[in-house]
């Protein structure tokens, strides 16, 4: 089957869903949610055309395939979308409120419409925990930045500090990780796959 895509809003509104995240933690607004999708049409349709056009884009260009982009978004996509950007928003609070050592309960979990696993009795529910870290690299230099990572949960949802050992276990082992050190963690959120 061929994709629909870009004329799925649906699609759309799942690449572009950390942006309307990012908008909703400073207010749900429609001038502000309505804003966050532009822009992030605009970034992604920006990146994109630099890497695949021979010369660069000028500026109309860009503005209309960003407008292409979010052109088959309607409003009803979007109270739908402002709706779950608001469930994560609380599920990563309620998780975040509630201690390292505690179990992680339902409502401290996110169940983004995409996931596949969610509600399906033909396979076992999995999540994905995503952590933002603030690292340093050692090289010539020493460099700290914040860095996100995913990973996916492969033992059952216990903890929250179970989850981060996990995670920061999965760190270490990556090869790529061999001249970092985690400093500390900033953020973290639970998602079904």
């Amino acid at each position: 089957m061929a994709s629909n895509w870009p004329n799925d809003a649906d699609s759309v509104l799942r690449g572009l869903f950390p942006n309307l995240v990012s908008a909703s933690a400073s207010g749900r607004s429609a001038t502000n949610m309505w804003n966050a999708l532009r822009q992030g049409a605009y970034d992604w349709a920006q990146q994109t055309l630099h890497i695949t056009n021979v010369t660069p884009p000028n500026e109309a260009v860009i503005q209309a395939k960003a407008a292409e982009l979010i052109g088959h978004v309607t409003i009803m996509d979007m109270n739908r979308y402002v709706a779950k950007a608001g469930e994560f928003l609380r599920a990563r609070a309620n998780l975040q409120a509630q201690g390292l050592d505690q179990q992680i309960m339902g409502t401290s979990t996110f169940t983004p419409p995409w996931a596949s696993t969610a509600d399906n009795p033909a396979v076992p529910t999995r999540y994905r925990v995503r952590v933002l870290r603030s690292i340093t690299v050692r090289g010539f230099t020493h460099i700290q930045r914040n860095e996100w990572a995913s990973y996916e949960i492969s033992s059952p949802l216990t903890t929250m500090g179970d989850i981060l050992d996990q995670a920061n276990a999965m760190f270490s082992q990556a090869d790529y990780n061999s001249r970092a050190d985690i400093n500390e963690i900033l953020d973290y959120s639970i998602e079904v796959i």
